[in-house]
């Protein structure tokens, strides 16, 4: 599709992974301000909202999945709006936004003339539809926070797999609270901006993004204790099993230290009472076994067993 789309009176300019080719043509082409030039030039590791007599630009940070990693990365988005025109340009491709496009080509190709369209609009239904898609993947989230409950409690021994799939878990956790959050008040300065240009028109569809967002936020705080909970968990199991292997060898290391002293005692070139007898071995190996017995009977009495 087209970078350049033309819906009614709108036109809505996308491109991903600008060149900086196409960053001076876009400066070259539109009369933008020297900041803004500066902001799109530049990597903006916070999200940021600016708004002009005539436009306003936005920047946004949405999470990206890595399926090979199993990670969430940062997507940069960076939104320009006039009356009549809207630039938007992303750091890595996204299909969700190049979905919204090809709807509102086929919309136009069928001439469908009940779809709302928009600056603002079009700006809602972006942040709408990766809103969609942050919900949709901590859903998935949850889940596979169930499998790894069920590895934890079913496993015997330490898993490596296990381990690397909950570490990697709290990460991403971490990571989408980090980009999430500064959303929450650029979603207020947007409803303030969108009542005041538009009189209430769209203040109810950036109420509801207000709304998801709250959602999100929330299903990632469950995400965060439940990654914590189930990570002190593992290491408290794995501790339990450490201790009660540490346990068992320190009673096989007592009753072979036992065994040994006698062993050794009757092995001393000494002249010992009955170490002529043809018996005296059987009463050895007999006295060994009986220690033994007392031995594990005392630490199981006390508890250590």
């Amino acid at each position: 599709m087209e970078k350049v789309l033309k819906i009614w009176d709108v036109t809505w300019f996308h491109t991903s992974k600008p060149t900086n080719k196409d960053l001076e043509n876009i400066k070259d082409q539109y009369d933008l301000h020297a900041i803004i030039e500066d902001d799109l030039s530049e990597i903006n590791t916070q999200d940021k909202i600016d708004v002009y007599d005539d436009f306003m630009f936005l920047v946004l940070h949405f999470p990206k999945f890595n399926k090979k990693t199993k990670t969430y990365f940062s997507n940069e988005f960076n939104v320009i709006l006039w009356k009549d025109f809207i630039i938007s340009l992303t750091k890595f491709d996204t299909n969700h936004i190049d979905k919204i496009r090809e709807e509102y080509f086929e919309d136009l190709k069928a001439g469908k003339e009940d779809f709302k369209v928009s600056p603002y609009y079009i700006l809602y239904v972006m942040i709408d539809v990766m809103y969609d898609k942050v919900l949709s993947g901590l859903n998935k989230f949850t889940r596979d926070l169930g499998t790894i409950e069920s590895g934890i409690f079913e496993g015997r021994k330490l898993n490596q797999a296990l381990i690397e799939k909950l570490l990697v878990k709290r990460r991403n956790s971490i990571v989408l609270k980090h980009i999430m959050v500064p959303q929450e008040e650029i979603l207020v300065e947007l409803s303030k901006v969108t009542l005041k240009k538009y009189e209430g028109e769209l203040d109810v569809y950036f109420e509801d993004l207000q709304y998801k967002q709250d959602k999100i936020m929330s299903h990632i705080a469950i995400a965060n204790e439940s990654t914590v909970t189930l990570s002190d968990t593992y290491n408290s199991l794995m501790s339990i099993r450490t201790n009660s292997m540490i346990s068992i060898l320190t009673i096989f290391t007592a009753i072979i230290w036992i065994m040994t002293f006698i062993t050794g005692l009757f092995g001393m070139n000494v002249i010992l009472p009955g170490q002529n007898s043809v018996y005296t071995l059987l009463f050895i190996v007999w006295s060994m076994v009986f220690i033994a017995m007392i031995t594990l009977f005392f630490f199981k009495r006390k508890g250590w067993l």
